[in-house]
């Protein structure tokens, strides 16, 4: 297998001057399942740079019935914001979130980016029946009919991270105290004031979890339109990394029954399986690429801890580091979409937060 050829953002500009070839040469799949269609995903991706491996993310969900939600980065380069409008403007259902935030580290402003394109998805004439939200730097385990047919049993359930006890008390002075945005070496930063916040509106909990998930049509509705999910938005935004544990507080009913979530787990949140994504934690997993912030990128050795994950979707890649290890993911991805295998549903089906009644 040879190395990929890397396209750089200015290369984006003529590889999409003639749309359809730029499909077609970039093996973008055109056609679907009558299955998919009747169940369209919405998706939304956020980045900064590397427009490269996000062009490759995209082509590898893409779909005609799906929709896609990209929201740039308001300080990338201005190269990267054409590049990424090159690409949007030769597909129908491919757009730019209408608000782009000045993303901070941990701050409001990447929960908001996404409240964005929610909010953007949910406008359009497609009736898709879930939202995933993506960083460039995740690649697909399944394909979509395989999703489709695993989010079909999850039947309007989201599915989000839920996390409590030790794990979440450890990290609460990231929402007890009052942040603020300080200048350090040029850089924008969040700063704890040591100022304690107000209590949650409402008389929410708040509960741990993760800044991605997989999220029912009407959970997105009920962000979007619900005055409690919007007040504490609201206070979230002198919060730390408040995409990290908003989706949960939402979501984990035996904390917040009073919320009545659409979509939402009355369960416990810790023993709650979590599928949306998995990552390779140091200290927890191996790792046979390498370690960054405590996640590792993988490499080619890693691949084959993948073939059996139950989760969507694996983070994180890096097109830089070890690149074949990223083109072999491709080609596997690209080889089950060609043949359309059967998928063992029953580790799914026994899932405990699926929703039993008739919904979707």
């Amino acid at each position: 297998m040879t190395k990929p050829k890397f396209i750089s953002d200015h290369a984006f500009g003529e590889l999409t001057s003639n749309c359809d070839t730029f499909k077609r040469t970039r093996g973008y799949v055109l056609n679907s399942l009558e299955e998919e269609e009747q169940f369209p995903i919405a998706f939304s991706i956020l980045l900064y740079k590397d427009v490269h491996q996000t062009e490759r993310l995209l082509r590898a969900i893409y779909r005609p019935q799906n929709t896609y939600c990209i929201h740039v980065d308001a300080k990338s380069s201005e190269t990267v914001h054409i590049a990424i409008r090159n690409i949007a403007k030769c597909f129908d259902n491919v757009f730019i979130a209408s608000k782009l935030e000045r993303v901070i580290y941990a701050g409001f402003s990447r929960l908001k980016a996404e409240i964005n394109c929610m909010h953007d998805s949910y406008k359009r004439p497609e009736q898709w029946k879930y939202y995933i939200n993506l960083p460039s730097q995740e690649f697909p385990l399944k394909t979509n009919y395989e999703m489709v047919q695993i989010l079909k049993l999850y039947n309007g359930a989201n599915d989000i991270e839920g996390i409590t006890g030790r794990r979440l008390s450890g990290i609460a002075y990231r929402f007890r105290y009052h942040w603020d945005i300080q200048e350090k070496n040029g850089k924008r930063i969040y700063n704890n004031t040591r100022i304690l916040k107000s209590k949650p509106p409402n008389n929410i909990t708040i509960i741990r979890g993760s800044a991605y998930g997989i999220f029912s049509r009407q959970f997105v509705r009920f962000i979007l339109i619900n005055p409690s999910a919007k007040a504490l938005l609201e206070w979230s935004r002198d919060t730390y990394s408040p995409d990290e544990y908003y989706w949960a507080t939402l979501n984990f009913l035996k904390y917040n029954p009073h919320l009545n979530t659409p979509g939402g787990y009355d369960g416990v949140p810790d023993s709650k399986p979590w599928l949306a994504v998995w990552a390779a934690w140091k200290g927890v997993d191996k790792c046979y690429g390498k370690w960054q912030r405590g996640i590792c990128v993988f490499g080619v050795g890693d691949l084959q801890f993948m073939v059996e994950r139950k989760e969507l979707f694996v983070n994180k890649f890096l097109y830089d580091y070890e690149p074949l290890a990223l083109e072999c993911a491709e080609e596997w991805l690209r080889y089950k979409q060609m043949a359309v295998l059967p998928i063992d549903l029953s580790y799914y089906r026994n899932l405990t937060f699926l929703r039993k009644e008739k919904n979707l």
